[in-house]
């Protein structure tokens, strides 16, 4: 571990996730946001804009920068929590100005395939999973990581533990917040149109489904949804066994496999989104076996804006930089002095 002070500006920081990073950036001993960028925003004095008047931090005009200007601010880390398709050029600019920035963490899925693409200077990582490779990180040069989607997420931690029992491919029921449809008015983030209602969409080869296939090197069929609350996922895993399992065994075979990471948390009982709603934890539970220990269902549940992206996206960057994990990864409980 080690005792520097980074600068880190974010692109992109009108949305929900931009948002969600600042507020934990905030908090955190050895990190300091520099800069802010928002075609939306510009102009506007960030702590106003964003709703934190208290922060005194944040006491500086948001900027709508060009990929050039970007690289030139040579910030520690750069974070960019655009739509996907535009970080490339984000990217491109950093690189090309070869200044002293440590670290791009990139939100989107742009880069969530760079390896399988031939492109492996791309790190993925959701850190119960992937943390070697950003431990392995060369220090001194580019780090760039390409931060998981939430419900890929959500998937990923299922299904690991179980990944060689698995006979067939892994079905995967998501209910999400309507965070998770974004900023952009839609009819998918519409609270009137959600009210008392559920609603699927991209019900075949969501990127999401691919994003898990790839990386657990098992084939995956996954259904998404959205629902009338704000944030939260709760996704129901059922899979066919190679061998019979019981539900006891199953548990501790999860906690067995999470046992070093704390962020990860194992219950008997169904979880409930109400149960990580404002955390940084992930909750699985709800082991159910079928009578020839053949067939089981897992539920797995987490907050799509900060397990799934925001707080899920310091965690990478506290482990690039040798610091500790866990540092200001949890948001400040209400009422909590800064």
């Amino acid at each position: 571990m080690n005792n520097k002070q980074y600068s880190l500006g974010i692109v992109g920081v009108r949305g929900y996730v931009g948002k969600e990073l600042l507020a934990l950036i905030s908090a955190h001993p050895q990190i300091k946001t520099e800069w802010l960028s928002s075609r939306q925003l510009e102009g506007q004095l960030a702590s106003a804009a964003l709703e934190r008047a208290d922060d005194k931090d944040l006491d500086f005009i948001i900027e709508s920068l060009s990929p050039e200007q970007v690289a030139d601010k040579n910030t520690d880390i750069i974070v960019l929590a655009l739509p996907n398709g535009l970080a490339e050029s984000f990217v491109q600019a950093i690189e090309k100005n070869k200044g002293q920035t440590k670290i791009i963490i990139d939100l989107s899925a742009d880069y969530r395939f760079a390896d399988s693409e031939g492109n492996n200077s791309w790190l993925y990582s959701v850190p119960e999973l992937d943390e070697k490779a950003l431990v392995e990180a060369k220090n001194g040069e580019l780090i760039k990581i390409s931060n998981p989607g939430c419900y890929a997420t959500a998937m990923q931690l299922a299904l690991a533990p179980i990944i060689q029992l698995l006979e067939g491919p892994a079905h995967c029921f998501g209910v999400s917040g309507y965070s998770g449809a974004g900023t952009t008015p839609s009819p998918n983030n519409d609270p009137e149109n959600l009210k008392d209602n559920l609603i699927g969409y991209k019900l075949l080869e969501h990127l999401h489904e691919k994003e898990v296939g790839e990386r657990l090197k098992a084939p995956v069929s996954f259904s998404p949804h959205v629902a009338a609350f704000f944030r939260g996922i709760n996704m129901t895993v059922q899979v066919e066994l190679t061998e019979p399992q019981t539900d006891i065994a199953l548990l501790n075979r999860y906690n067995d496999f999470y046992q070093h990471h704390p962020l990860v948390n194992c219950q008997p009982t169904i979880p409930v989104i109400k149960q990580v709603t404002n955390t940084a934890n992930c909750l699985i539970g709800g082991f159910a076996v079928s009578s020839d220990g053949k067939r089981a269902t897992i539920i797995s549940c987490l907050d799509n804006l900060l397990k799934g992206a925001a707080s899920q996206a310091l965690q990478n960057i506290n482990i690039a930089l040798e610091l500790e994990p866990l540092m200001a990864v949890q948001p400040l409980a209400t009422g909590e002095q800064e």
